[in-house]
């Protein structure tokens, strides 16, 4: 009998991959005990549902002399054996299958399968039905349940267990939920009201409710051994689950949701019950719970001794009105000396690009903030303070397979875009800290990229010198993302936690220090970590992931997200780290600077938030917010934090509540928001001048049908996650001069100004050695290659394979590009210093693949062509990339290409592109993907437009010669006419009117 789950809505939809693998330990540890029983003697299987059938297919081996046997309610039986008897693929696994006539209590019988119509709440009658087809005294038993037992009344489940044990060689296999920190965890509370609105309440759960209870449950009905550990605890466990297994999963599809999947496996169990022969191999199949495990070490003592006071917190709560505020995986920061802002995140509905502004100080009564600039909306990114005034927003993501690398700098109310990352990442950790200069800065460590790989550089940013690469000095912490850093001082910090790229959480902790070294900015690592356990029950809470890190007046904070031993108790969610020295052994030789936790004793005057996804910072003295954060508690539904938090020292508790800001009507706003309503109330004219571009969406081709598809919607979109050959990791600027031949000729575009402009020819073509060219645009220079063809190119197209043999083979067209691989027309190579290119549209179709550097494209629907200024029959127009002026009424979208990103640019899309970051590199593919119409005779760039347009201007052309000798207002009345009426077909143009 399995569990039963209810459709969810849109927004409440989990990543079923992950609940698959997050289940499998179960179907793994099925797999073990069968195995560990193989070879001893016939076997018998009280199985559930599909499992007699997966086994059957997928272990045919093992299943040797196996027979599963299905108990259920016998209108479910009779179902089940309709589907099996019609479902040849089902049928083809049992052989001799018997379906018995209606009223016998045996529905199937095969040598594979049994089916029982039975109530499993009458144990005597189900022996009698056991006993009518097996001989269960010679045979090894395995029973599983599988989420089933717990809806049971909890006395029938206790006899169901005690029968089983009565078996003489028997083994249990339960998966089932259960408390671990009880039933007022935002989680558990969420599933039990699941649950009792479906009216099939966890009977089970309220009598056992921890993991110790299901134990003694087992042994005090009379099974020999048993072993019990949550999903979380074996998906955790490397002996149980390999770093293969993991990385598995972002295969399957890019995941992100950690923390919530960790709340998930954190609530269910396996346990494993044995009585008979053998009963100590059995239990062994998932091995001891991790805690059973730790070990600890006598000779270990911190060198201070001294005992402290426990560190006592009062979480004060003010809930947010009409269900507003609603966000995780936001950020915060501070936008005036009473005002905080939460920004972005997912909400209700979708991520958000907006901003909830919270006031600590009399007057509430302000405008909520709205982003001035056009920050799209994202989640899992940073914002951090640079002063009182500035914060920078780095990064973050929409969907996981998504990274963003936009930046933008927050200052008096508005936001600025300044340079973007040099890798787009999400999940990284950022911490202010200051140069020699004493310059602010923000330092930003790992996270993972639009890859899925996880990110080990170090990068600093600063109004001063932008992004800058962070060189490490001495060892270096592994590659992780989710983790948690905070500043200590101006210079130096503390890095916490994370995870690896094969799901395991780190237990590591380790101080840095930065600082300059000939002009580069370096940090050094120590390992802080407790050697060790020094208190185990609180230095594995250590080990956390989406956590956050606030230093303040009350001393270093760490604050929710998960752990290694997965969900976090209430008691230690928020812990004080204090900065301690400890000697290594008893003579005191080896010392070691660590971080010792402390739990904090709270006392929360509200609900108990859910801290996962929450955002936190410091607020007047000694106060701390926690905003935001919530989680999809699997298929149970949605559970969000409803309020705001003020965590204060409970002996210096103020009056003073923090809340979100009201919004009053016909109400002027207050001053520091004028800013930000001024943007949001900008005039009509303004934004038509001005229109900002929308953001291209991010795919992933599953076939080339996908690709097929997208060319068929006629839009543009950026594919990531493409196999474009190793082009991406080879094609640096010295491998490229050592290959193509740093003495090759080649002609360049050698721009006047930063940007080209092909009506107005503002630069001109030169010939110049390849490694020349090389060496000039990585000095910043203004030029730019659009390779032509080797032979004859005034005649044929470029073709990369024929014009640079020597590093064609780096670049290749995956399989899900069939379409542009057989219908190919050219292929040049383009290398791009700082400027831009002029604003033009292609006739033929493209994939522009980004191998280095990072490029900005904006694009626009044919549908604006008419007020892009292109002179008639051209198809490049006379503005330039930056032009702003006359562009009222167009529909620009924006695309940011980074290396492996490859953009589908549709026929008749005007274009522009310029780098933003290092020298570009990239290869177009132009492609024909109409069946007929293109020009006859040459057409080296792919841009002649087609024959139809050719052959209307010469008609166009004919006949206004037409009309020739007619005095000017005739002609110009009729030519005019005729104009409105060729309007009109083309407003009809493809109506099937």
């Amino acid at each position: 009998m399995g569990e039963k789950v209810p459709l969810r809505t849109k927004k409440e939809v989990q990543d079923d991959s992950i609940m698959g693998v997050g289940t499998d330990p179960f179907r793994k540890t099925l797999q073990g005990l069968i195995n560990s029983l193989a070879d001893k003697q016939q076997q018998h299987s009280l199985e559930a549902d599909p499992l007699p059938f997966q086994c059957l297919a997928r272990y045919p081996s093992l299943c040797q002399g196996v027979k599963f046997v299905d108990v259920d309610y016998m209108q479910l039986m009779i179902k089940k054996c309709e589907i099996i008897e019609r479902t040849d693929q089902i049928r083809q696994l049992l052989t001799n299958a018997q379906f018995p006539s209606p009223g016998d209590l045996i529905a199937l019988r095969s040598d594979q399968y049994l089916a029982l119509g039975c109530d499993l709440r009458d144990v005597e009658k189900l022996s009698k039905v056991l006993a009518e087809g097996l001989d269960l005294a010679d045979c090894l038993v395995l029973c599983t349940a599988e989420v089933s037992i717990t809806y049971m009344d909890v006395q029938a489940a206790d006899a169901l267990i005690r029968w089983a044990a009565t078996l003489n060689h028997a083994r249990f296999c339960l998966l089932e939920q259960f408390f671990p920190d009880g039933p007022d965890h935002p989680f558990a509370k969420t599933m039990i009201e699941h649950f009792d609105k479906l009216r099939t309440p966890l009977r089970g759960i309220d009598k056992y409710p921890s993991l110790q209870h299901q134990r003694q449950r087992y042994l005090g009905s009379g099974w020999d051994s048993v072993a019990i550990r949550s999903l979380w605890d074996l998906w955790a466990d490397p002996q149980f689950l390999g770093s293969g297994e993991r990385v598995g999963l972002d295969r399957v599809e890019p995941f992100d949701e950690w923390e919530e999947f960790v709340l998930f496996a954190s609530h269910y169990f396996i346990l494993v019950a044995a009585k008979g022969a053998h009963h100590e191999a059995s239990s062994n199949v998932i091995g001891p719970h991790r805690s059973n495990r730790t070990v600890h070490s006598k000779e270990e003592e911190t060198v201070s001794g001294a005992s402290t006071e426990p560190l006592s917190l009062v979480l004060q709560y003010e809930d947010n009105s009409k269900g507003r505020g609603r966000r995780r995986f936001g950020a915060v920061f501070k936008t005036a000396d009473d005002l905080v802002g939460h920004h972005g995140g997912q909400g209700p509905q979708s991520r958000l690009d907006s901003t909830d502004l919270y006031s600590g100080g009399a007057n509430d009564k302000v405008f909520p903030a709205t982003p001035v600039a056009p920050v799209t909306s994202r989640m899992c990114h940073s914002i951090t303070s640079l002063d009182k005034q500035r914060s920078l927003l780095v990064g973050g993501r929409t969907s996981p397979g998504n990274a963003m690398g936009d930046c933008w700098l927050h200052h008096k109310q508005s936001w600025e875009r300044v340079q973007d990352l040099p890798s787009p990442r999400y999940r990284h950790c950022a911490a202010q800290v200051f140069t020699k200069q004493d310059h602010p800065g923000v330092l930003v460590s790992g996270g993972k990229d639009m890859h899925g790989l996880v990110l080990e550089d170090y990068i600093i940013w600063s109004t001063e010198s932008g992004w800058q690469p962070v060189q490490v000095i001495g060892a270096s912490p592994r590659p992780r993302f989710g983790a948690s850093m905070a500043a200590s001082d101006r210079t130096s910090g503390i890095l916490l936690g994370g995870m690896t790229e094969d799901g395991f959480i780190l237990s590591e902790c380790w101080r840095w220090s930065i600082g300059m070294d000939d002009g580069t900015v370096t940090i050094r690592f120590w390992d802080a970590s407790p050697p060790k356990v020094l208190s185990s029950e609180l230095d594995v809470f250590l080990a956390r992931f989406g956590a956050s890190i606030e230093s303040s007046p009350l001393g270093l904070l760490l604050i929710g997200g998960v752990s290694d031993r997965g969900l976090i108790p209430h008691v230690s969610e928020i812990m004080l780290l204090r900065s301690d020295t400890c000697k290594l052994s008893t003579s005191g030789a080896q010392m070691r600077d660590t971080f010792q936790p402390e739990r904090a004793h709270l006392v929360c005057h509200g609900p108990r938030p859910l801290l996962v996804g929450h955002s936190v910072t410091t607020v007047d003295t000694g106060k701390l917010l926690i905003l935001g954060g919530g989680a999809v508690c699997f298929s149970f539904g949605a559970y969000w934090n409803m309020g705001v938090w003020t965590v204060q020292n409970s002996i210096d508790i103020s009056t003073s509540r923090w809340r979100l800001c009201t919004l009053p009507e016909a109400v002027l706003p207050s001053r520091p928001v004028v800013a930000a309503v001024a943007a949001r109330n900008v005039d009509r004219e303004s934004r038509l001048r001005d229109p900002r571009p929308r953001a291209l969406s991010r795919v992933r081709l599953a076939s080339r049908k996908a690709f097929d598809t997208i060319v068929t919607k006629a839009s543009p979109v950026i594919i990531e996650g493409l196999d474009i050959g190793s082009c991406t990791r080879l094609w640096t600027e010295d491998y490229l001069r050592d290959n193509v031949g740093a003495d090759r000729q080649v002609v360049v575009h050698e721009a006047s100004t930063d940007e080209m402009n092909f009506q107005a020819k503002n630069f001109r073509y030169v010939t110049k050695a390849f490694g020349d060219f090389l060496d000039q645009i990585t000095e910043g220079q203004r030029q730019y290659l659009r390779s032509l063809a080797s032979e004859k190119p005034a005649a044929q197209p470029a073709q990369l394979i024929r014009d640079f043999p020597e590093i064609a083979e780096d670049f290749t067209l995956p399989p899900e590009l069939a379409l542009v691989i057989e219908q190919a027309h050219s292929s040049p190579l383009r290398i791009s210093g700082p400027v831009a290119l002029w604003l033009h549209y292609d006739v033929m179709a493209n994939v522009l693949c980004q191998i280095r550097g990072t490029k900005r494209l904006i694009l626009y629907p044919p549908s604006d062509v008419t007020r892009l200024h292109f002179p008639a029959g051209a198809s490049s127009s006379v503005l330039s990339h930056g032009a702003r002026q006359n562009l009222a009424n167009t529909h620009p979208c924006e695309a940011v290409l980074h290396a492996g990103d490859v953009l589908y640019i549709p026929p008749c899309w005007p274009h522009t592109a310029l780098p933003t970051a290092g020298v570009s590199v990239a290869v177009n593919v132009f492609f024909r993907n109409l069946p007929s119409g293109y020009a006859t005779g040459k057409d080296v760039y792919g841009n002649r437009d087609l024959h139809a347009y050719e052959k209307g201007r010469a008609d166009v052309d004919k006949i206004a010669r037409a009309f020739k000798g007619l005095p000017t207002d005739i002609g110009k009345f009729y030519l005019e006419r005729l104009a409105e009426e060729l309007m009109e077909k083309a407003r009809r143009f493809g109506s099937t009117e």
